[in-house]
C-alpha cells in the first residue's frame, strides 16, 4: 500500500470521528443521557442491587447505548474498552480469546460467563466459545462485569472476574427492528426481530447471520502455509418471552439454536484439508420470580444447552502407524513406537537419498527377519540420527512382527487416507434458587442452592462418555454497622461426588465519604477446579474410509494416544488470593463517574497444559503475581456526548511463560461519543504494551496493541446510517493477531 494511499485513509478516518464538531454545543442534543443521571445500580457482584458507591468491588457496566455508538458488532469487541482486559484470536481453532490481566491465549479459561445467569462456560476444557453464545449482540440490554476474583458469588470458574450478559426484556424491543452490515475482509452481519407486547405478556423472536471470510483455502503450519483461517460463519434464532399473572410475580424465558461454521488451522504433515469445524447448538433457559413483600424476594431458575461439534478433514498417515500392533507397542514404548513409525517417512520419494533410503531399509528388513536382536537395534535406530533407546525382549517381538506384516506386504512406504473427526458433544443442566431477604433496616442477604450436570461424549477426545455432577450452595451478606460503614461477607461451598468441599470466601468494606463517593476494600480467594480435559482426557485420531492398504482396513486409530491417566488424583486446584483497595467518586454536575483500584493478585498451582497426540504434560508448576493500578472514568460534560477512559499500570511476576501471552504492563484506551439525536460520531484509541514483546517479531507470540476506531452515522427517514473504520498499527507484526490493517464497515437498521 502506497504511503498516499495510507495517509488519505487516516485521513478520512479522522473525518469520519469529527464529521460533527467536537464542540459541546447543546442546542442540538437529544434530552437522554448515554448515562444515567443517578449512580447506577447492578446487581452481579454480590447478587445484590448496589449503588456502585457500596458495591465491594470493581465494576464496569456497558449498555447497548454505548455498544452502538463504538460499532460493536460482535461482543468481543466490546472488551477492548474494558481497563484489564485483553482480547486477541486463537489462530489455530479460529477463535477469539477474552483475559483479564494475564493469561493463556489457546485455553483463556480463568472468566465465567453468564447470559442472564446461565453459565456458558465449558466443563471440557475450561473456555468459553465467544461465537457459540445463543445471542445476538442486538439482543443485549447491558453487560456487567466484575474485575476481581468472583468465585464467593459464582462458583470455582469465576477465579479473577464474573461477565454478566444481560439481554433485553421483550417489552423493551421495538416491535420490528432490522440491522443490515458489510465491510472489508467479506464481513457481513444481518439481524431481524418482531416483537409483541401485551398488558401480561411479552415476546420477541429474532434471526441473525454473520459471516467472515471465505473458506475453503488450505492454512497450514501456523500460517506458514495459506495463511490464517478466515472463514467464520453463524446463523441463529432466538425466541424471548415474559409473563406476569400477578404484579408479584414474573416468568421469564428464552429458547434459541444456532449453527456455527469455521475453518481451523491444519498440520500439513498428514492434513490435506483445512479442518472444518460446524456447531449445532441449542439451549432452553427459564427463571421465575416472586416478590413475596417488600423485603422478601425468590426466584427458581433453571436452564439446559448442548453443544455437538464436528470437525471434519482429510489425512494422510503411513500405514505403519495405524497398525494395531503398534498402538500395542506405543503403550509399552512410546519412544520406539514413534522412531519406527516416523522412519516410514524418510522412505518417501524425495525424502531422502538413495542411500539413505537403502540403509533404513535394512533396518527394517532386519528387524522382521530376526536378523538384528534387541541390542543391535537399539544401535541401529540410534545411527540413523535417533536417540538412543531402550528396547525390551517384549517390546522387540511386538515390533518384529508388524514390521514383518509390512515388510512381507512390501508396505514399508504405503501410505493411507482417509477422512477424520474430532468430535465433541456436551450437555449441560442446572436448576438454581435464590432467595433475597432484608432483615432490618441494617442487614440483607442473598442465598442459595444450586446443581448441575454436565455430560460429555467424544470419542475423539475422552474415548466416550463422561458425567460430572456438582452441588453448590452461596450466601452474601451484607451489613451497614453505620450509615457509612458497610461490610460485605460471601462465601460459595461447592461439592462433586467422592471430592472435598470446596469454600471460596471473599470479605469487603466500604466506607461512605459522602452518597455519591466511597473507599472500599476487598479480600478474596478464590479457585478453578481442574477441568475434565486435564483429568480425563483420553485422546486418539480414527481414520474412517480408509484408500486400499496392507492392512486390509477400512478404518484404524493412529498409533499416538494422549492420555491424562491418573491426573484427577494428582492434580491440585488452581488458587488466587487477591486484595484491592478502591475509590468511587461520582460527581453529578457535569456527570462524571470515577473508580481507582490498587490491586495484587497471587495465583499459585497453575495448571500448565501441553497436548498433542504423541505428548501430553499436564501438572501444577505455574505461579503469576500481578500488582499495579488500574481505573476507569465516564465523563458526560453536555447531555449527548461521553468521554470514556481506561487505564492500567501493572507489574507481572512469573515462572510460567505461556500466561504471559495475552495481557500487557501498560494499557490506555479511550473514547469519545457524540449523538446528537440526527448524527453519532465515535473516535476511541487502544495502546497496549508488553515488555515482552519484541518489535517486528512476531515469533515470540506476545501481545501488543495500537489501533484507532472511528464511527459517524446519519439518522434519515428510511433508517439509520453508519459508516465504521479500523486502523490497526501492528497489522502483521503480532502473532496472535489477524486483523488487516485497516478494516471499513458500513450499516443499516431501521426500528418500527
Amino acid at each position: 500500500m502506497s504511503t498516499r494511499k495510507s495517509l488519505a485513509q487516516f485521513g478520512a478516518l479522522l473525518v469520519l470521528a469529527s464529521s460533527g464538531q467536537f464542540a459541546f454545543a447543546e442546542s442540538d442534543m437529544i434530552p437522554e443521557l448515554m448515562f444515567e443521571p443517578e449512580i447506577p445500580e447492578v446487581l452481579t457482584p454480590v447478587r445484590l442491587q448496589q449503588p456502585l458507591a457500596e458495591v465491594p468491588a470493581s465494576v464496569t457496566v456497558i449498555t447497548a447505548e454505548q455498544m452502538r455508538l463504538w460499532g460493536v458488532s460482535d461482543l468481543v469487541s466490546a472488551f477492548r474498552f474494558v481497563p484489564g482486559f485483553f482480547v486477541s484470536t486463537e489462530l489455530i481453532s479460529n477463535s477469539s480469546s477474552v483475559v483479564y490481566h494475564s493469561g493463556e491465549m489457546t485455553l483463556a479459561r480463568r472468566l465465567e460467563v453468564l447470559v442472564d445467569g446461565r453459565s456458558v462456560y465449558k466443563a471440557s476444557f475450561a473456555n468459553v466459545d465467544w461465537d457459540k453464545l445463543n445471542i445476538a449482540v442486538e439482543d443485549v440490554e447491558r453487560i456487567e462485569i466484575t474485575r476481581g476474583p468472583s468465585a464467593a458469588s459464582y462458583g470455582t470458574n469465576a477465579l479473577q472476574g464474573v461477565i454478566n450478559i444481560i439481554t433485553r426484556h421483550p417489552a423493551d424491543s421495538e416491535e420490528v427492528s432490522a440491522r443490515l452490515e458489510y465491510g472489508s475482509e467479506a464481513r457481513r452481519r444481518a439481524y431481524l426481530s418482531s416483537a409483541l407486547r401485551g398488558l401480561t405478556a411479552q415476546s420477541r423472536v429474532s434471526v441473525y447471520a454473520a459471516k467472515e471470510g471465505q473458506g475453503g483455502d488450505y492454512h497450514a503450519d501456523v500460517g506458514t502455509i495459506g495463511g490464517y483461517p478466515d472463514l467464520n460463519q453463524s446463523l441463529g434464532v432466538n425466541w424471548s418471552g415474559a409473563w406476569q399473572p400477578s404484579a408479584d410475580n414474573s416468568l421469564r424465558w428464552q429458547v434459541g439454536r444456532q449453527q456455527q461454521k469455521r475453518d481451523n488451522m491444519a498440520d500439513s504433515d498428514f492434513q490435506l484439508n483445512s479442518p472444518l469445524e460446524r456447531t449445532l447448538s441449542d439451549m432452553a433457559w427459564l427463571r421465575w420470580s416472586s416478590q413475596r413483600s417488600a423485603d422478601h424476594q425468590w426466584q427458581l431458575q433453571g436452564y439446559w444447552q448442548s453443544e455437538n461439534t464436528e470437525n471434519e478433514f482429510d489425512a494422510c498417515l503411513p500405514t505403519l502407524s495405524l497398525d494395531g500392533q503398534m498402538a500395542v507397542l506405543y503403550e509399552m514404548n512410546p519412544e520406539l513406537a514413534d522412531t519406527l513409525a516416523r522412519g516410514t517417512l524418510m522412505l518417501q520419494p524425495g525424502a531422502a537419498d538413495d542411500a539413505t533410503q537403502l540403509q533404513i531399509t535394512q533396518v527394517y528388513q532386519g528387524l522382521a527377519l530376526g536378523l538384528i536382536d534387541a541390542q543391535q537395534l537399539s544401535v541401529l535406530l540410534s545411527g540413523l540420527g535417533g536417540d538412543a533407546i531402550s528396547v525390551s525382549d517384549e517390546e522387540y517381538q511386538v515390533a518384529q512382527w508388524s514390521i514383518a506384516q509390512a515388510v512381507m506386504a512390501d508396505g514399508l512406504a504405503e501410505i493411507a487416507c482417509g477422512t477424520a473427526n474430532y468430535d465433541l458433544y456436551e450437555e449441560r443442566a442446572h436448576i438454581e434458587w435464590q432467595d433475597t431477604r432484608r432483615w432490618n433496616d441494617v442487614l440483607r442477604s442473598v442465598q442459595g442452592i444450586g446443581y448441575r450436570e454436565d455430560r460429555i461424549n467424544s470419542d475423539t477426545y475422552f474415548g466416550g462418555k463422561l458425567k460430572k455432577t456438582q452441588w453448590m450452595a452461596f450466601s452474601n451478606v451484607e451489613y451497614r454497622m453505620f450509615s457509612d460503614l458497610i461490610w460485605s461477607l460471601s462465601v460459595m461451598a461447592e461439592y462433586i461426588p467422592d471430592e472435598k468441599v470446596r469454600y471460596s470466601p471473599r470479605f469487603g468494606m466500604n466506607y461512605l465519604l459522602s452518597d455519591h463517593q466511597s473507599v472500599r476494600m476487598q479480600v478474596a480467594r478464590s479457585r478453578r477446579t481442574p477441568d475434565l480435559a486435564e483429568q480425563y482426557l483420553d485422546a486418539r485420531l480414527t481414520l474412517r474410509g480408509l484408500s486400499e492398504n496392507y492392512l486390509a482396513a477400512p478404518s484404524a486409530d493412529l498409533l499416538y494416544r494422549a492420555q491424562a491417566s491418573g491426573l484427577e488424583d494428582s492434580l491440585e486446584d488452581e488458587r488466587i488470593l487477591a486484595w484491592e483497595l478502591g475509590y468511587f467518586h461520582y460527581f453529578s454536575n457535569p456527570s462524571l463517574q470515577l473508580d481507582v483500584k490498587l490491586f495484587r493478585e497471587t495465583m499459585t498451582d497453575l495448571i500448565s497444559t501441553s497436548i498433542t497426540l504423541s505428548d501430553v504434560e499436564i501438572v501444577n508448576n505455574g505461579t503469576l503475581t500481578l500488582t499495579g493500578i488500574e481505573g476507569q472514568m465516564s465523563w458526560q460534560p453536555v447531555q449527548g456526548q461521553s468521554l470514556l477512559l481506561g487505564w492500567l499500570l501493572q507489574d507481572r511476576e512469573f515462572d510460567a511463560e505461556n500466561e504471559m501471552a495475552l495481557g500487557a504492563e501498560t494499557s490506555l484506551k479511550a473514547s469519545w461519543t457524540r449523538n446528537t439525536g440526527s448524527t453519532e460520531q465515535m473516535l476511541a484509541a487502544f495502546w497496549d504494551r508488553s515488555r515482552y514483546l519484541k518489535s517486528g517479531d512476531a515469533a515470540q507470540g506476545h501481545y501488543g496493541q495500537k489501533r484507532i476506531s472511528g464511527r459517524t452515522a446519519f439518522n434519515t427517514d428510511l433508517g439509520t446510517l453508519s459508516l465504521t473504520a479500523v486502523y490497526n498499527a501492528l497489522a502483521e507484526r503480532v502473532l496472535y493477531e489477524r486483523d488487516p490493517r485497516w478494516l471499513v464497515k458500513a450499516g443499516w437498521s431501521v426500528d418500527w
